[in-house]
């Protein structure tokens, strides 16, 4: 656990800081583009009321009336995240104005919007401006508070993932369709999530049927032990994005699929990055002296 709190995830920070500006940015925009679906009259009139801003006495009509307002904000707040620019302000203004529409509009959420939520509150308590900035943050002391609570986010992005994973198994295994090894089969032949022609013949496919099911269940069941694991975490991420890519593709579940990838690389250190760009190098150098060598031989 010590070893795990003191590792320095600094270069994936700032490389995540940019990927979801650009993630909320692309979500938010297509919202801004289709929002008369949104602000029909049935729409709203079927919108729960939130307790929480009712309680705190914000009148959700003027956030539904005022929508093209937060949104453009909201896009704003991505550029200003993306540059590094008003550092720990944007990305708390980021997460207030998120949460505002996430609370407004909960029958617009999918499974991960509460995820992409509770990130945006952890990356406000991280230093993600030492890369990629104008102006690169400066390096912090390990004895002071400011580090603390980036370790401390770090780890809860890494632990909230994992729990994500779990609970989603353990659910898996008290229905049926997963259990008995058929779920895939009825989730393809979804309409919804006929992403492609080749879902029907997937579907007949007995035998692709059962390995994708099980093989989903028990990769969910055995990621938050193995993501640990200094090679084992890169076997759980390899299954983990042939599976989100393969619903990204074949059920047309977007979102949802790019933002849990993009969460793997903090199970990444920076001496491990540095390492591979140091390998990366060397093949590359390799590579033009095997060129240079055919061109003279």
């Amino acid at each position: 656990m010590k070893k795990l709190f003191q590792s320095n995830h600094y270069i994936y920070l700032s490389i995540f800081r940019i990927l979801i500006s650009i993630h909320i940015f692309k979500k938010y925009l297509q919202i801004f583009f289709n929002k008369d679906l949104i602000t029909d009259i049935r729409f709203l009139q079927g919108s729960p009321q939130d307790p929480l801003l009712n309680m705190l006495g914000i009148q959700q009509v003027l956030i539904l009336q005022n929508i093209n307002i937060l949104l453009s904000i909201i896009l704003i707040l991505c550029i200003f995240f993306a540059c590094g620019i008003f550092r720990y302000i944007t990305p708390l203004l980021l997460f207030i104005s998120v949460d505002l529409i996430q609370r407004s509009y909960p029958l617009i959420l999918n499974g991960g919007d509460n995820l992409l939520k509770f990130i945006l509150l952890y990356m406000i308590f991280t230093d993600c401006y030492r890369y990629f900035t104008i102006n690169n943050s400066k390096e912090q002391k390990k004895d002071s508070i400011s580090y603390f609570l980036n370790q401390v986010s770090i780890l809860s992005i890494k632990i909230h993932l994992s729990l994500i994973y779990l609970v989603s198994a353990l659910f898996k295994f008290n229905a049926k369709v997963w259990f008995s090894g058929v779920a895939t089969y009825y989730t393809l032949q979804i309409e919804r999530f006929k992403g492609t022609e080749l879902n029907n013949v997937l579907a007949n496919n007995g035998i692709f049927v059962t390995f994708s099911t099980y093989i989903t269940l028990l990769w969910e069941l055995v990621f938050p032990f193995l993501v640990w694991h200094k090679t084992g975490k890169y076997v759980v991420f390899a299954i983990g994005i042939a599976i989100h890519l393969g619903i990204y593709i074949f059920m047309m579940i977007h979102d949802f699929e790019i933002l849990f990838m993009m969460c793997y690389g903090f199970f990444i250190t920076d001496e491990e990055l540095k390492k591979a760009g140091l390998y990366y190098r060397k093949g590359i150098i390799l590579l033009k002296n095997k060129v240079l060598k055919k061109q003279y031989a």
